[in-house]
Parts: structure tokens; C-alpha cells; sequence
């Protein structure tokens, strides 16, 4: 079935399945693999603006599909994807292997059909990818594209000049062009993340897989709201902190979604889906204001769903009093980076452990059903010693604060594989302390071309760790946290021996026991990356439990 714009969401390495790849550690912290198969909200929000101005348009996750069966075939699949325009994500980094060639085989299979990139790191590198990459036609720059998604797709249907859409970068005459960026007063308003449109097109294009977020999203979803745009803070590695987001991105940062439209996503959600919600930026620093009518507004639609929320500063007790007067279910998580002062300020957050344990003790108090915490490799000042310390640390933090009610999960990971174009530390090296072996577009492409495991593609080391060092400290930390899990009774016995012994076997080079999908993850503790297993049942509910059902009973035969 033909559709005016197929929504393409490339693996970040598009031969996975051919090549002896390692990927380590990347991705153990968050619901996707380190194939990275989670597509940007944005696409739901983009297509729902598109349907609601008359346009159709599909949502193609072509890493999921890759990753669900060996026999998937993505040049069959393109071919008989039919759409005037393929837009595809390249708003991270690690995907730009994965995405460049699929703007290749796409051009090569449909020859006279549009290609449109977008997101912040082909907003980024636009006039590079543009010259470099001659199968793009188009990018969208900086972020609020959907009002410019629509005046492009009517331009392009149209067949009319391209000059008037606005942050466009496109040819003509072999010159490349950039338009200004639009002047909008409500940028937001155009934002709107309704998951009912991926139930109904997974029904129309009879392709629910295409249309999934992530590959376990089938047996453990979970829905998503943003209550802004930007941010407010400056977190040295971020792509999207203040600093990179005001000087690449848009001009206002951040910027405020209405809390009665993030209040109705929810309810689209529970009614739908009915699954647990994470709410991406810290609804305590918006002020009372703005979470109080959030909170009103939850509760007037009568919603009753675990809410899983995020904080860049530990809340305080006014604000957990409001937030149990109104959320019945909900868990916490927040990532301080580092234990120590000095790594964690040059980082960009300013707390002291003094007040994360505070809060830690509040959310408790009131509450919360589970609280995350998360630190990171490779920081300013950061050593082999002072990562142990971290781990050290939220081994104390885990038999303190940890109980029946209120589990507490600790993480530690690197900033892999790459430092973001646009951040501080990307930009401004010397002053933070680290040396970036990348700084062209291809420059990225290259490491994932040619990297076979996951320290290949680092693209930065510092002063105070190699890359080497960095390695070693996020398997010394690794197996640290395995035993603090065991000891809490998070990790069975026999669980822990098979991840201390993945991690020891990929040290030495020797083979490891991957988790079941093909992304030959390395860790995987899925018991703590999970949020909830509680789902409502709706009809859309006993759908994806029927399908799910269907699939495991298909690949049990499959592999008999």
C-alpha cells in the first residue's frame, strides 16, 4: 500500500548479521540492544501531524525487523515499500553506519523517489552529508520539523519551488542550499505523541513489527511522553544539553510542551496500550506551577498507570508530597555520573551526595515503587580507581535505601561509543580534558565500518583514562556490580556466573553465552532494566499478547 512518507529507522550497523561483531556494554543500560533499534519519538509525532494535514504515511523500524529473524530480507522489504518520501532518522551518532546505507539501497531501489534525513546529528553535519552522501536529497534541520515536514511534503507533491520550506538543506543546480529556520511563536503545538496511530497503522499496512519502538516492546511495552523540548542544563556529554541544543538546534532552550496535551498522551496510552509511561525531563524543574496542573491534569482523566520519571537534580520533600497525592504507581531515576565532587560538577551537575541520599530517603517516604540510579565512564578527572569508588558507592547506596517496597538499582556504563557533535566536551576538548579522534562525518561512519568490538569505535579518550583504561574500568565496574546485585538478591546465583563469566570470556577474547536476540548483547540484566510488568488489559492489549503468542509459537517451529 502506497503512502506519501515511509518513516525509516535504520540498525547503527547495517551488516550486523554478517559480521563477527562484539558490542560489549554498549546498550545494557537502556530498553533497546546495541543495535540501537529504538526509533525517535519524534516519528510518531511527525506522522501524526501528517495524517492529521491529509497525509499518510507508515513507520518502518527496519533494525527491529532485522533483528527478529535471520531470514528478514530489507531489500525486499524496501522494494515493496512504496512512498514518495523516506525519511530517516540520523539524530544520534551510532546510527550513521546503518543509515547511510540504507539511503543507499533505498536510491538504488527506488531511483526517482525523495530521501529526507532529520535529527540533531544530520542537523549537525547537514552541508557535509549533503556534499558527501549525493543520495540524500533532502534534511530538515533542528528540531520542531513537523509544521516544515508538511509545507515540504506539499511542495514535493506539488512539484513546487523548494525555497519556501523552511531549515530545508536541498540542491538545485548542483549548488547546495539552506533555507532559514521557521519563525514560530508556538513551536510545540505541533507535538503531539499519539500511540493509537501505531496500533492503526500496524493494522493498515498489516506490519506490526515495522511499527514497534523497540524489539522486546512486543512483550514488555511501554509508552512515552516529553514534557520539553532542549534542556535547561549543561551535562558536558549531552548532544542536547543547553549549550549544543540554543547553538545547533533551536534558538530557545528548553522549551515547555502544554501539560494538558503530555496529560492526554498518557490517557491515549492507558486507553490503548494500557502499559507503564516514562516521562522524559524532570517535571520538578518546571516548578510548581507547571507539575501541579500536570498532576491536575493526569487526575481529572481518571489515569491510573505506573509512571516511571526522571530527575537532573534530586527533588525535595514539597515536591514528592505532591507527586504521591496524585501518582498512585511510580518510580524514580536519576543519574548523578559520578560519587565524587569534583568529576561530577566539571561533568555539569551540582549536588552533593548529601542531597541524592535525601531524596533518595523521601522518594521512600512517599512512595516511589523503584528507584534508578546511573553513573558513567569516561568523565573528566575520571580513574580506574575513582570508577571502583562509584561502584563501591552504590553498593553502600543499594544495602542503605534498598527494600521490599522501594528496590533500588544501580548502573554504571560508559559514554559509548561516541562523545556528541554539539556538546561541550565534544566541542571545547582541551578545556575538558579529552582528545577526539572524530570530526567529520565519515570519520564515523569509518569506526563502525571497521570496528569489530565495541572499544573500535570510541571516538575520545582523556587525560586521566586510555581508551584501554576505560575498557578495563567498565569490566572491573561491570563484574563489581554483578556481585553487589547478587548479594542483594537482584541476580540469581546462577545468572551471576553466566554474566561474570561473559564478561571474562569477552576479556579474553573467547566466545560468550549472548542473550537471546541476535544482538549478541553482553550483559543484559533485564531484571533491573525492566520498569514494570504490569499491563491493563484493553483490546489492543490482547492483540499484542495474541501476536506476541504467535510470533514465540513461529520462531519455536521455526527452529525445530
Amino acid at each position: 500500500m502506497k503512502s506519501d512518507i515511509a518513516f525509516v529507522h535504520a540498525p547503527s550497523i547495517y551488516d550486523f548479521r554478517k559480521r563477527e561483531i562484539k558490542e560489549g556494554p554498549i546498550g545494557d543500560v537502556v530498553p533497546s540492544t546495541p543495535l540501537f533499534e529504538m526509533y525517535p519519538v519524534g516519528f510518531v509525532s511527525m506522522l501524526n501531524h501528517a495524517i492529521q494535514n491529509g497525509f499518510s504515511g507508515r513507520i518502518s523500524n527496519i533494525a527491529v525487523l532485522m533483528l527478529s529473524s535471520n531470514k528478514f530480507d530489507a531489500e525486499k522489504y524496501i522494494k515493496n515499500l512504496d512512498a514518495d518520501i523516506f525519511g530517516i532518522d540520523l539524530h544520534w551518532m551510532p546510527h550513521v553506519h546503518g543509515v547511510f546505507n540504507m539511503v543507499k539501497m533505498i536510491k538504488r531501489i527506488h531511483p526517482d523517489r525523495k530521501i529526507l534525513l532529520g535529527g540533531f546529528s544530520s542537523s549537525y553535519f547537514a552541508e557535509e552529508i549533503m556534499d558527501k552522501v549525493r543520495e540524500v536529497d533532502f534534511i530538515l534541520a533542528g528540531d520542531f520539523v513537523e509544521k516544515q515536514l508538511v509545507t515540504l511534503m506539499s511542495t514535493v507533491e506539488g512539484n513546487r519551488n523548494l525555497e519556501n520550506v523552511p531549515n530545508l538543506w536541498y540542491r538545485n543546480e548542483g549548488k547546495i542550499l539552506h533555507n532559514p529556520p521557521l519563525k514560530d511563536e508556538n513551536p510545540a503545538d505541533a507535538v503531539f505523541l499519539d500511540y493509537s496511530i501505531l496500533v492503526k497503522n500496524s493494522l493498515k499496512y498489516h506490519d506490526v513489527k515495522g511499527h514497534l519502538p523497540y524489539y522486546s516492546w512486543i512483550r514488555n511495552p511501554t509508552g512515552m511522553t516529553i514534557i520539553q523540548r532542549g534542556c535547561q542544563f549543561n551535562c558536558g556529554f549531552c548532544g542536547g544539553s543547553n549549550y549544543a541544543y540554543k547553538n545547533r538546534y533551536y534558538e530557545i532552550s528548553p522549551v515547555r510542551r502544554d501539560p494538558g496535551r503530555v496529560a492526554e498522551e498518557i490517557r491515549i496510552i492507558q486507553d490503548t496500550i494500557n502499559s507503564p509511561v516514562f516521562i522524559a525531563g524532570d517535571i520538578n524543574q518546571t516548578g510548581s506551577d507547571y507539575y501541579l496542573r500536570l498532576f491536575r491534569e493526569i487526575r481529572e482523566r481518571g489515569i491510573d498507570l505506573p509512571l516511571l520519571t526522571e530527575y537532573f537534580v534530586p527533588p525535595g520533600r514539597e515536591y514528592f508530597v505532591e507527586l504521591s497525592k496524585n501518582i498512585n504507581n511510580y518510580a524514580c531515576e536519576i543519574s548523578p555520573d559520578s560519587s565524587i565532587d569534583n568529576i561530577r560538577k566539571e561533568t555539569g551537575r551540582f549536588y552533593s551526595n548529601e542531597q541524592l541520599e535525601k531524596s533518595m530517603e523521601l522518594a521512600k517516604e512517599f512512595g516511589a515503587r523503584k528507584f534508578d540510579i546511573y553513573f558513567s565512564i569516561g568523565l573528566p578527572y575520571q580513574t580506574q580507581e575513582s570508577v571502583m569508588e562509584d561502584a563501591n558507592y552504590m553498593g553502600k547506596l543499594m544495602e542503605r535505601y534498598n527494600s521490599e517496597q522501594m528496590p533500588l538499582y544501580g548502573f554504571i556504563s560508559p559514554l559509548a561509543p561516541f562523545i556528541d557533535p554539539g556538546s561541550l566536551f565534544y566541542e571545547m576538548p582541551e578545556r575538558y580534558g579529552f582528545k577526539i579522534f572524530t570530526k567529520g562525518v565519515m570519520d564515523f561512519y569509518n569506526l563502525l565500518d571497521r570496528g569489530k568490538k565495541w572499544d573500535d569505535y570510541l571516538n575520545y579518550e582523556t587525560k586521566w583514562m586510555s581508551r584501554k583504561e576505560m575498557v578495563e574500568a567498565t569490566y572491573l565496574s561491570g563484574i563489581r556490580m554483578v556481585e553487589i546485585g547478587s548479594k542483594m538478591g537482584y541476580i540469581e546465583f546462577e545468572e551471576k556466573q553466566r554474566i561474570v563469566h561473559n564478561i571474562m570470556s569477552y576479556i579474553n577474547g573467547d566466545d560468550y553465552d549472548a542473550h537471546e536476540d541476535m544482538s549478541q548483547h553482553l550483559t543484559y540484566m533485564v531484571k533491573e532494566i525492566e520498569w514494570s510488568r504490569k499491563h491493563g488489559i484493553t483490546g489492543v492489549s490482547i492483540l499484542l499478547f495474541l501476536y506476541s503468542l504467535i510470533n514465540s509459537m513461529g520462531n519455536y517451529i521455526r527452529g525445530m
